[in-house]
């Protein structure tokens, strides 16, 4: 049997779907005051998604129409379409190399006419807030921490450092509910706000609500083993190549579903024990990894990564396209997270070309699997494999593909796709 390890971990199964079936034909009443209790933040108020919960967010800030809003270039397209839907516009500011966060010195350059800023707690790193607040004080900040729930900076959780956070509870991240959403608010009448736009939006029908969740098992069925190595990965990827990133993700606005709020408030009591086994997982490669030191992210002092991705920095787009189909023979699946955000952010956000760290990184990176569903075998397996194709690769200089590999690309489009990152 094709036992493809998966990059990420859906972590929806058959019980969660008959779950879902129980709760969407059996709704609970709202009265619009629903919360759902981050730990060690708060209460936060649920949405349809993370990308629902963006725009929500932008808005409560009332910004003037057209206002600037300073983004790190290097993070999920979807960010920049809540801009965009928002009203607002995105000033592009450049990530630190070393935690692929946004960068303070770079914000501070950047700082004139900007209306407000998100940051993006990318990988479950975090970001310097209290030198990012600095760069831009006296303006509002949002803290994406779609990656980054249970992270902390300083020994404050993340989302608490900015005036608004958003959470996510999509298929593949902690929580794994499917879509769902939340958004906490640092001051009582931006809560009030929040809460009023929010209970403005649609609410899903029953009907709605079932086709959700079967949506939801399948999707889910198929990012894990071992549909992922049978018939998955190729769904995935001919699915990537006929559609547009920012269309795989659009952005509906719209309260939550009521099935994606009952799985994140029966998951939210797990958090603690998914990303102690995670941050496991990534010391374990920290330790035991074989590769050059600058490849991997370290965890900066005083600061606490959910490490819900576990990142490695290549030298060249070349590498990156090696060892993923390296891996991939190996039965290891790996990721290329927003290699082509340069061009999307160019063509339809405006980017003119100022934020060369981001350039670097954006096709340099591949992501291994760090999941908390990982057994110790296939962990040993990950760390050997990465390490042997390391040596084989640095046993005769880097930069062009292998004869073995390059075969491997020419004869199967999709690992050109997937490893080399060519669209």
């Amino acid at each position: 049997m094709n036992s493809l390890v998966p990059t990420e971990y859906w972590d929806y199964g058959f019980a969660d779907a008959i779950r879902g079936m129980r709760t969407a034909l059996n709704p609970q009443p709202s009265n619009g005051n629903t919360r759902i209790p981050i730990p060690e933040l708060g209460n936060c108020i649920p949405v349809r998604s993370a990308r629902a919960a963006l725009v929500v967010a932008l808005k409560t800030l009332s910004l003037p129409d057209g206002a600037l809003v300073a983004v790190p270039l290097y993070c999920c397209p979807v960010v920049l379409s809540a801009i965009k839907m928002a009203g607002y516009r995105a000033r592009f500011v450049d990530v630190d190399p070393s935690t692929f966060c946004m960068s303070a010195t770079d914000l501070a350059a950047k700082s004139a006419n900007i209306d407000a800023v998100i940051v993006v707690h990318m990988f479950g790193n975090v970001c310097d807030m209290p030198a990012l607040r600095q760069a831009r004080p006296g303006k509002p900040f949002i803290e994406d921490c779609a990656q980054g729930l249970g992270s902390r900076i300083g020994g404050q959780p993340a989302g608490s450092l900015g005036e608004i956070a958003v959470f996510s509870f999509r298929s593949g991240k902690y929580i794994s509910a499917g879509e769902g959403g939340a958004i906490y608010c640092k001051e009582a009448a931006l809560e009030v706000r929040t809460t009023r736009l929010i209970n403005e939006l649609a609410t899903s029908s029953r009907t709605n609500d079932l086709v959700h969740v079967l949506k939801t098992y399948l999707k889910s069925a198929l990012r894990r083993k071992p549909l992922w190595g049978l018939v998955g990965s190729r769904l995935w990827s001919a699915y990537s190549e006929k559609v547009a990133f920012t269309a795989q993700a659009p952005i509906v606005m719209g309260r939550i579903f009521p099935t994606d709020y009952a799985t994140a408030m029966r998951r939210l009591s797990m958090l603690g024990s998914f990303i102690e086994k995670q941050r496991s997982n990534a010391d374990h490669y920290s330790r035991n990894l074989d590769v050059q030191p600058d490849m991997i992210c370290r965890e900066t002092q005083g600061n606490f990564f959910n490490r819900l991705q576990y990142s490695l920095l290549l030298s060249t787009p070349e590498q990156c396209a090696e060892l993923a189909v390296r891996l991939e023979k190996e039965k290891i699946s790996t990721a290329r997270p927003y290699k082509d955000i340069v061009s999307i952010a160019t063509e339809h956000y405006g980017y003119s070309g100022d934020c060369p760290q981001s350039e670097y990184v954006a096709k340099r990176i591949l992501v291994i699997p760090c999941n908390y569903d990982l057994t110790p075998a296939e962990l040993d397996k990950i760390t050997n494999s990465v390490n042997r194709a390391w040596r084989e690769m640095n046993s005769r200089g880097h930069g062009v593909l292998s004869n073995a590999v390059r075969d491997a690309v020419s004869t199967n489009p999709q690992n050109t796709r997937k490893a080399s990152g060519i669209v």
